[in-house]
């Protein structure tokens, strides 16, 4: 019905944002990634889908189209819901996402609100043969899995100290980590969330 948005962002929720085109304020459920990629009163483009159901009519929008469409992929998966699908998004870019799927990381998954080990593994069957084709063939996948470990080492560092493992992966995005040890990133991301 709504292929996407164009408006100024007039409200930012945890999960939830308002974004006004034309006079009409627009309720939309989004994922942390998108709320992390807008800023208050700017002009945005959100990428929606109308979810309906019996008594649900509920706007879902993503500030990348790669977003929408492993969103839409999601909610297609028996046992996975709008919420779950938006909480599974949220913890990662779709890349990242899309390499843990590619690469059988139901732990990884698994870490997503009100998804279970079952679920993760059902997610991993269901789409690994989808999204194949974005990995065979490229020479960095070793790379980027050695990247993943650094990052989720230095995540779970950072929870330990307190943090919240979904802010500290959104301050780790703005880090070029690939001349860092573990102990560097650290220190970075502590500044960071200092400043």
């Amino acid at each position: 019905m709504y292929s996407y948005i164009i408006g100024k962002i007039k409200q930012i929720k945890d999960h939830h944002l308002i974004i006004e085109n034309n006079g009409i304020g627009y309720s939309i459920n989004t994922s942390s990634n998108s709320i992390n990629s807008v800023v208050m009163n700017e002009e945005t483009t959100l990428y929606t889908s109308l979810y309906v159901r019996e008594d649900i009519l509920s706007l879902f929008g993503f500030s990348s189209v790669l977003e929408l469409e492993l969103f839409e992929i999601l909610i297609k998966i028996s046992g996975v819901g709008p919420k779950a699908a938006l909480s599974i998004l949220s913890l990662a870019d779709v890349n990242t996402l899309k390499y843990s799927i590619f690469n059988g990381d139901s732990k990884f998954i698994a870490q997503a609100s009100g998804i279970g080990k079952k679920t993760a593994e059902k997610i991993i069957i269901e789409l690994k043969d989808k999204i194949k084709d974005d990995f065979i063939g490229t020479e960095s996948t070793s790379f980027v899995h050695r990247e993943d470990s650094k990052l989720d080492f230095v995540t779970e560092a950072l929870a330990a100290l307190g943090f919240n493992p979904n802010e500290a992966r959104m301050i780790l995005k703005g880090i070029d980590t690939a001349n860092l040890s573990e102990d560097e990133l650290i220190k970075l991301a502590l500044k960071k969330i200092g400043s």
